[in-house]
Protein backbone atom coordinates (compact mmCIF):
# COMPACT_ATOMS: atom_id res chain seq x y z
CA UNK A 1 0.00 0.00 0.00
CA UNK A 2 2.86 2.24 0.76
CA UNK A 3 4.25 1.71 -2.72
CA UNK A 4 0.89 2.45 -4.32
CA UNK A 5 0.75 5.79 -2.52
CA UNK A 6 4.24 6.58 -3.69
CA UNK A 7 3.44 5.70 -7.29
CA UNK A 8 0.33 7.91 -7.18
CA UNK A 9 2.40 10.77 -5.84
CA UNK A 10 5.00 10.11 -8.51
CA UNK A 11 2.35 10.22 -11.25
CA UNK A 12 0.91 13.48 -9.89
CA UNK A 13 4.39 14.96 -9.69
CA UNK A 14 5.17 13.95 -13.27
CA UNK A 15 1.90 15.56 -14.45
CA UNK A 16 2.80 18.76 -12.67
CA UNK A 17 6.28 18.66 -14.16
CA UNK A 18 4.81 18.33 -17.65
CA UNK A 19 2.48 21.27 -16.98
CA UNK A 20 5.40 23.33 -15.74
CA UNK A 21 7.36 22.58 -18.90
CA UNK A 22 4.81 24.73 -20.79
CA UNK A 23 5.16 27.68 -18.41
CA UNK A 24 8.25 29.24 -20.03
CA UNK A 25 6.61 29.19 -23.46
CA UNK A 26 3.43 30.73 -21.95
CA UNK A 27 5.50 33.45 -20.31
CA UNK A 28 7.37 34.04 -23.57
CA UNK A 29 4.08 34.32 -25.51
CA UNK A 30 2.60 36.67 -22.97
CA UNK A 31 5.69 38.87 -22.89
CA UNK A 32 5.71 39.14 -26.69
CA UNK A 33 2.02 40.17 -26.58
CA UNK A 34 2.84 42.81 -23.98
CA UNK A 35 5.72 44.12 -26.10
CA UNK A 36 3.43 44.44 -29.13
CA UNK A 37 0.85 46.35 -27.07
CA UNK A 38 3.57 48.63 -25.74
CA UNK A 39 4.78 49.36 -29.28
CA UNK A 40 1.23 50.14 -30.39
CA UNK A 41 0.77 52.55 -27.50
CA UNK A 42 4.13 54.18 -28.21
CA UNK A 43 3.25 54.73 -31.88
CA UNK A 44 -0.17 56.18 -31.11
CA UNK A 45 -0.37 59.97 -31.41
CA UNK A 46 -0.48 61.75 -28.10
CA UNK A 47 -3.36 64.16 -27.39
CA UNK A 48 -2.46 67.82 -27.32
CA UNK A 49 -2.61 69.16 -23.80
CA UNK A 50 -2.81 72.91 -23.47
CA UNK A 51 -1.51 74.12 -20.16
CA UNK A 52 -2.55 77.42 -18.73
CA UNK A 53 0.44 79.66 -18.10
CA UNK A 54 0.97 80.21 -14.40
CA UNK A 55 1.46 83.59 -12.85
CA UNK A 56 4.98 84.05 -11.46
CA UNK A 57 5.34 83.63 -7.72
CA UNK A 58 6.52 87.20 -7.17
CA UNK A 59 3.34 88.57 -8.78
CA UNK A 60 1.16 86.38 -6.59
CA UNK A 61 3.09 87.44 -3.51
CA UNK A 62 2.80 91.10 -4.51
CA UNK A 63 -0.97 90.74 -4.92
CA UNK A 64 -1.31 89.18 -1.45
CA UNK A 65 0.88 91.90 0.03
CA UNK A 66 -1.16 94.68 -1.63
CA UNK A 67 -4.42 93.04 -0.50
CA UNK A 68 -3.16 92.81 3.07
CA UNK A 69 -2.10 96.46 3.02
CA UNK A 70 -5.52 97.51 1.70
CA UNK A 71 -7.29 95.56 4.45
CA UNK A 72 -4.99 97.05 7.09
CA UNK A 73 -5.63 100.57 5.75
CA UNK A 74 -9.42 100.03 5.78
CA UNK A 75 -9.29 98.73 9.35
CA UNK A 76 -7.15 101.67 10.43
CA UNK A 77 -9.50 104.08 8.69
CA UNK A 78 -12.66 102.73 10.32
CA UNK A 79 -11.21 102.07 13.77
CA UNK A 80 -9.44 105.41 14.16
CA UNK A 81 -9.81 106.81 17.71
CA UNK A 82 -10.80 110.31 16.63
CA UNK A 83 -13.19 109.92 13.72
CA UNK A 84 -13.58 106.15 13.37
CA UNK A 85 -17.00 106.14 15.00
CA UNK A 86 -18.21 108.90 12.66
CA UNK A 87 -16.89 107.05 9.60
CA UNK A 88 -18.51 103.78 10.70
CA UNK A 89 -21.86 105.51 11.18
CA UNK A 90 -21.58 107.25 7.81
CA UNK A 91 -20.78 103.93 6.12
CA UNK A 92 -23.73 102.31 7.93
CA UNK A 93 -26.06 105.10 6.81
CA UNK A 94 -24.86 104.79 3.21
CA UNK A 95 -25.39 101.03 3.23
CA UNK A 96 -28.87 101.42 4.68
CA UNK A 97 -29.77 104.12 2.12
CA UNK A 98 -28.54 101.91 -0.70
CA UNK A 99 -30.61 99.05 0.71
CA UNK A 100 -33.73 101.23 0.74
CA UNK A 101 -33.04 102.36 -2.83
CA UNK A 102 -32.61 98.75 -3.94
CA UNK A 103 -35.82 97.77 -2.17
CA UNK A 104 -37.71 100.56 -3.90
CA UNK A 105 -36.21 99.67 -7.28
CA UNK A 106 -36.95 95.97 -6.87
CA UNK A 107 -40.54 96.75 -5.83
CA UNK A 108 -41.01 98.84 -8.98
CA UNK A 109 -39.45 96.12 -11.13
CA UNK A 110 -41.64 93.43 -9.53
CA UNK A 111 -44.81 95.49 -10.11
CA UNK A 112 -43.77 96.11 -13.71
CA UNK A 113 -43.19 92.42 -14.38
CA UNK A 114 -46.42 91.44 -12.62
CA UNK A 115 -48.43 93.91 -14.71
CA UNK A 116 -46.69 92.77 -17.87
CA UNK A 117 -47.52 89.12 -17.10
CA UNK A 118 -51.14 89.98 -16.32
CA UNK A 119 -51.38 91.85 -19.63
CA UNK A 120 -49.99 88.87 -21.51
CA UNK A 121 -52.49 86.55 -19.81
CA UNK A 122 -55.33 88.94 -20.66
CA UNK A 123 -54.23 89.07 -24.30
CA UNK A 124 -54.08 85.29 -24.49
CA UNK A 125 -57.54 84.97 -22.95
CA UNK A 126 -59.00 87.51 -25.40
CA UNK A 127 -57.45 85.65 -28.35
CA UNK A 128 -58.89 82.31 -27.20
CA UNK A 129 -62.29 83.90 -26.53
CA UNK A 130 -62.34 85.53 -29.98
CA UNK A 131 -61.44 82.25 -31.69
CA UNK A 132 -64.16 80.46 -29.71
CA UNK A 133 -66.76 83.05 -30.74
CA UNK A 134 -65.63 82.71 -34.37
CA UNK A 135 -65.99 78.94 -34.15
CA UNK A 136 -69.46 79.18 -32.70
CA UNK A 137 -70.44 81.76 -35.32
CA UNK A 138 -69.25 79.53 -38.17
CA UNK A 139 -71.10 76.54 -36.70
CA UNK A 140 -74.40 78.40 -36.71
CA UNK A 141 -74.29 78.99 -40.47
Amino acid sequence: METKRLTDKARAASKRAEELKNVPSMIRDRSSDLLQMANQLRDRPMPVVVTKPRRPLWKTAAMWFAGGMAIAAALGYFFDRRQGSLRRHMAYDKVMATGRDMQEWSGKKARHLRNKAMGTVAEMKSVTESTETERTATRQY
